[in-house]
């Protein structure tokens, strides 16, 4: 009975290296087991080229990441029902709307400490617009962006040589953009065939267009802040549509059809997102400038903010996480996956987001120009307001009711939801 025991036991620590192996797949297994699960929320897929949290969880073996991947139609509001009912992931990705009011409710964590001691990144380096909403915050740093987008101005080669118009500038003004867009206008038989511009089809232009024009559009408590400014955007607008007719009534393109990539209109003001889009075109080359200015430039900038939830419970492997994808290796794996550049102005000038097609665009520089002075601006605010402003921005522009009334009706609105 003895000697058949020894046996079994011989067996067993044979057979015990083998084992080990087959379920863990090496030797180093116990020291590649994560011990710390954290949730990081986000609305986009995680890419397969430039996976960013699977290189995190790479270089740290001892920190998994869990995606809470949320649609982003109702992104926001499900985020703001996990922060209420204290079951928010580790790690968010928050939108600027929802920045300032989880920083003053007190639901994040600040991150200055742990950026003090932070050899991943310079927060010197951070472009202007960063160092803005801080304000907007209470003066600390509660949020860092994972890239950002902003808003640019397009344009078709082409029509503007066969035109012999000269190709906008970096300092483009208003005055430059309407008699370019003048000139660009083709009509045949009382029918416009080419437009000088498309009509602001994305609602930031809008505010680019006010702030532009001088208004602050966001005070440091996140109001909406409109005034002169706004009147002055309109009218220029206005005119465009119903003097100049150099641009479509806002109902043309609302419909869905883009008249720039259709070859219809010269240029066109959207988000930099569609560089993305627009380096499919085959029929004409084309190119991307800032924003026109007028008193000053002005450029609405997108993102989303890497924060911590105060209640998380591993505050040292969230802000690792958030550390990796702010550092260089990090930022780049972003800019690559999403084309958008990073916010921190060395790692952005590496090109990793520069998505570049046959036809266009050339002129890299206008990012770097309108990262100087672009803002997080209306993105602040409520997006139901911002929305109910340009139904009223619209109805001016097609004359259904007065620039003064279109004002006044969206100050009404502005006072009624900070009340």
């Amino acid at each position: 009975m003895k000697e058949k025991l020894r046996n079994v036991l011989a067996f067993f620590v044979l057979c015990l290296p083998l084992a080990t192996g087959f379920a863990g797949g090496n030797k180093d297994t116990a020291a590649t087991t994560a011990t710390t699960h954290i949730k990081f929320s986000m609305w986009d897929a995680v890419p397969e080229n430039n996976n960013f949290i699977a290189e995190f969880m790479k270089e740290n073996p001892d920190i998994s990441v869990e995606v809470v991947n949320i649609p982003s139609d109702n992104y926001s509001q499900k985020l703001n029902t996990m922060v209420a009912t204290h079951t928010a992931p580790d790690v968010m990705l928050v939108w600027e709307c929802d920045l300032p009011l989880f920083a003053k409710g007190k639901k994040l964590l600040p991150l200055d400490d742990y950026m003090k001691n932070t050899t991943a990144f310079n927060q010197k380096d951070l472009i202007p617009a960063v160092k803005k909403i801080q304000l907007i915050s209470g003066g600390k740093t509660y949020g860092l962006p994972w890239c950002y987008a902003s808003e640019i101005l397009y344009y078709n080669k082409d029509m503007f040589d066969a035109a012999h118009v000269s190709y906008p500038t970096n300092d483009w003004t208003w005055e430059d953009f309407q008699n370019a867009a003048q000139k660009l206008t083709i009509t045949k038989n009382g029918r416009t065939v080419q437009w000088g511009c498309d009509d602001i089809t994305f609602k930031g232009i809008w505010y680019a267009l006010i702030g532009a024009a001088g208004d602050p559009v966001i005070d440091t408590d996140g109001t909406i802040k409109i005034g002169d400014g706004a009147r002055r955007a309109l009218q220029f607008q206005y005119d465009l549509v119903n003097k100049y007719k150099v641009e479509p009534e806002p109902s043309v393109s609302s419909s869905g059809s883009d008249l720039f990539i259709a070859g219809r209109a010269a240029m066109t003001r959207a988000g930099s997102w569609m560089c993305s889009a627009y380096r499919q075109i085959q029929d004409f080359n084309w190119d991307i400038a800032p924003l026109p200015m007028d008193k000053r430039h002005y450029s609405g900038l997108h993102t989303g903010f890497f924060t911590i939830s105060q209640d998380t419970k591993y505050k040292e492997a969230a802000w690792r996480f958030i550390e990796f994808c702010m550092s260089e290796k990090g930022q780049q794996m972003i800019s690559g996956a999403y084309n958008n550049p990073s916010a921190i102005v060395p790692f952005a000038e590496k090109g990793a987001y520069k998505v570049q097609g046959e036809k266009g665009p050339a002129n890299w520089d206008a990012f770097d120009k309108t990262a100087q002075f672009g803002e997080f601006g209306y993105v602040v605010a409520p997006a139901g307001l911002t929305d109910e402003l340009v139904r009223r921005f619209q109805a001016a522009v097609l004359g259904q009711i007065s620039v003064d009334e279109a004002l006044k009706e969206s100050q009404n609105a502005i006072d009624t939801i900070h009340q």
